[in-house]
This record gives structure tokens, C-alpha cells and sequence, in this order.
């Protein structure tokens, strides 16, 4: 089973943690204060995870704390290949609130059931479970060797 961070459009695909910076702002001379995710109103994070798997089932550890589950959004795109987490939480300060979001993106292996994916939040920790597919053993057939003309290509269009 494989798990990676989906990114279609990026030549640093598998990166797109907010604090990685694959070309520094001082390199391009903006000004610290004028680059993404400095703001005091919204910060960006990147949750952590773990990934554990069996022969049965493939498990995603996401830790959220703080984050209720109506703060946050799972869906499957690209016919059940990618999963999208979006999500945030708001924490009050001396006068103000900030607000953290977080979003990521991953690429699902192909042994997954992901029509039997569950998701369950407790204590700051998300985690998705999903079953692995049967593996069916392949199938071996003999055919009959006729001899003679082969029969002509059947014609589609009657």
C-alpha cells in the first residue's frame, strides 16, 4: 500500500507543507513581513499523521487537537484515489482570536476498499480506517484448440 501527498501541478510534489518554502521569499527580495502565513488573524499548519497498515487494513493517525468534527471536512476525489482533508480550529488570545487551517492531500493505494472508509475523532486524534481489498487468486482456464479456418471478424454495425 502506498500513501503520498497528492500535488498535481508541483515539480516538488509530496511537499506541500505550508512551511516548506522550495524557493525562499528573501531569495525572490520580498520582504519577510509581506510572505504567505505571517499574518496574526490566520496561521497555517500542517497536522501530523501516522500510517500503520496489516494484511487486513490500512489505518491514517491525523492528530487535531482542538479541531471538532463539524471544523472539519473529508472527502474522496479522483474516483476514490485521493483523500482531501480541510479543517481549523480558532484560539482565543489576550484580545483577539487566531485561526489555524490546515489542509492536505492523499494519494491512496489501489488495495483499498475506500467505499468501507470510517473516520473517528477522539481525544485530538482523527483516525480513518479502511479494509484492503481480497486479493483473488488468478484464474486459470485451458481452451480448446479447434482445428481448421478461424471464423471471420464478426461485424459490429448489423
Amino acid at each position: 500500500m502506498s500513501l503520498s501527498f497528492w500535488n498535481p501541478n508541483s515539480v516538488f510534489a509530496g511537499f506541500d507543507d505550508p512551511f516548506f518554502d522550495p524557493m525562499p521569499s528573501t531569495l525572490l527580495g520580498i520582504p519577510p513581513s509581506l510572505t504567505p502565513f505571517k499574518t496574526d488573524t490566520m496561521r497555517h499548519s500542517s497536522p501530523r499523521y501516522e500510517v500503520t497498515e496489516s494484511d487486513k487494513q490500512f489505518r491514517l493517525a491525523i492528530d487535531v487537537p482542538g479541531v471538532k468534527p463539524d471544523d472539519m471536512k473529508i472527502e474522496l476525489e479522483h474516483e476514490g484515489r485521493v483523500l482531501h482533508m480541510t479543517g481549523g480550529r480558532k484560539v482565543k488570545t489576550d484580545k483577539s482570536f487566531e485561526e489555524y487551517k490546515f489542509e492536505k492531500r492523499f494519494t491512496l493505494g489501489r488495495d483499498l476498499d475506500t467505499s468501507k472508509i470510517t473516520a473517528h475523532l477522539s481525544d485530538g486524534v482523527l483516525v480513518l480506517t479502511a479494509p484492503k481489498k481480497e486479493k483473488v487468486a488468478p484464474e486459470t482456464r485451458e481452451i480448446a484448440i479447434t482445428q481448421g479456418e478461424a471464423p471471420a471478424l464478426m461485424d459490429e454495425t448489423k
